[in-house]
């Protein structure tokens, strides 16, 4: 995801902590070994990442975990645990605003990428935010 995605749009990150189970946690809740939630523990990557279907027609290209804090128009809040969810799709179009040199506004843009934040305890997709189509494919893309 390009540096400045989420920050245009009012969303700071910090590190996510969560107690040392979880991790083992997720990979036993998978074989459905124990119950799928324990106390302290973000729902499962999977859980992130099912919370966009069956709408969602794409590809998933990287999910992260961390604390998030937004806009309230945002519905995140402050200090958040979620999910960060960066998706790919040819279906995906979403309106984008910028505005050119000297105040100049540009046509909308649209993206077929975008970060869907999703709450880290009920996989309810909070936000969606677009990945602008030019910083799409810059060569030095950061990660999440």
């Amino acid at each position: 995801m390009p540096p400045g995605t989420l920050s245009r749009a009012g969303v700071t990150l910090a590190a996510a902590k969560q107690p040392p189970y979880c991790g083992w946690r997720q990979d036993a809740g998978q074989a459905g070994t124990i119950p799928a939630s324990l106390p302290g523990c973000a729902v499962t990557r999977r859980q992130a990442e099912g919370a966009l279907l069956p709408g969602f027609r794409g590809s998933v290209v990287e999910t992260a975990l961390a604390r998030a804090s937004g806009p309230s128009a945002s519905g995140i809040g402050r200090g958040r645990l979620v999910w960060l969810v960066v998706v790919r799709s040819n279906l995906l179009v979403l309106p984008t605003t910028s505005c050119g040199p000297c105040g100049s506004p540009r046509p909308p843009q649209v993206s077929n990428r975008a970060v869907a934040i999703v709450d880290g305890w009920t996989a309810q997709v909070l936000t969606v935010v677009p990945v602008l189509a030019g910083a799409q494919n810059g060569a030095s893309a950061g990660s999440v």
